[in-house]
């Protein structure tokens, strides 16, 4: 089970995401990987940010907040 978030802990994995967002967009403008390689860390980006995205929309769900949808998302 995913513990809930405490307020900071909730805006830190917000930054997490974006930073990861930011990480995955810069990965796709790379040359030197080979395919897989690429693949594997597309992959592991993704699965971090659908971990941070359920961990927010948790933390929103409990605390009444509005629902946030990053540029990009539909990460589930």
């Amino acid at each position: 089970m995913t513990p809930l978030l405490s307020e900071v802990g909730y805006r830190q994995t917000k930054e997490k995401l974006a930073r990861m967002e930011e990480r995955l967009a810069a990965l796709a403008k790379r040359t030197d990987l080979n395919a897989i390689h690429r693949r594997e860390a597309e992959e592991s980006c993704h699965d971090m940010m659908c971990q941070y995205l359920r961990e927010i929309k948790l933390y929103e769900a409990t605390h009444n907040i509005a629902p946030s949808q990053p540029a990009g998302a539909s990460h589930e």
